[in-house]
């Protein structure tokens, strides 16, 4: 694992580079974003497997700088944000210019990427599903973007590749029927699972025999889209 450092427009961040463990040249490269909890040991856990597994994997630390405080005030009290707008959304951007840092790195096939994202991050990956190197993106209950299905009806349109999705049955941030217009506007470009778990599955991917379930249907996803 290597810390480097990726200059965006208006700030460093830090963030967690684990190199593929097959040695290639080239290889696919993901992206694990974290929740509103921060970096926790259970991501770096999970971005090693998914390096044993062949992948590049980067884990950008979003609160570098600024901290968890200031970085939820910018998206809670910003309704362009809330609403999962594609314009006026600086966390957003912020994101595209992390994809568009990882796939100029040299070990990273840049025309087969792929993106997690979970509760606070989790409705950027609808949007970063519309760009056409984004080939593998796996959200975990988007808690941002509170009309409709999560994003506006305009992008959804825009998505060409399958997004795997996650979601839990009794969820107060990402309720029933946010999942149900998701699953009506992408019709079969979802790969939905539904599970009798607690908000934030992937912290539970390690602890419980259904989290479980999911890391191996994100890996068969990655195994399957990335090629």
């Amino acid at each position: 694992m290597q810390i480097i450092t990726i200059h965006l427009n208006t700030r460093d961040i830090d963030a967690y580079f684990y190199p593929a463990a097959n040695g290639n040249d080239k290889a696919p490269g993901i992206i694990f974003l974290h929740d509103l909890t921060g970096l926790q040991e259970v991501n770096h856990k999970t971005a090693q497997i998914i390096s044993e597994g062949g992948f590049n994997v980067l884990v950008p630390d979003l609160y570098s700088e600024m901290g968890i405080r200031k970085y939820c005030v910018r998206v809670f009290f910003d309704e362009m944000v809330r609403n999962n707008q594609p314009n006026g959304n600086e966390p957003l951007a912020e994101i595209m210019e992390i994809v568009d840092h990882f796939k100029a790195f040299d070990e990273v096939d840049g025309d087969n990427l792929g993106i997690v994202g979970q509760c606070l991050t989790g409705g950027f990956i609808l949007h970063a599903a519309i760009r056409p190197e984004i080939k593998a993106p796996v959200v975990f209950h988007h808690s941002l973007g509170r009309k409709g299905s999560g994003i506006p009806s305009g992008c959804s349109a825009l998505i060409q590749n399958k997004i795997q999705g996650h979601f839990v049955y009794l969820d107060p941030f990402c309720p029933a029927g946010r999942i149900k217009k998701l699953e009506e506007e992408l019709g079969d470009k979802l790969e939905k699972y539904m599970y009798a778990l607690p908000h934030g599955i992937p912290h539970l991917f390690f602890r419980n025999g259904q989290a479980k379930k999911a890391f191996e249907r994100m890996m068969t996803f990655f195994q399957s889209q990335l090629k």
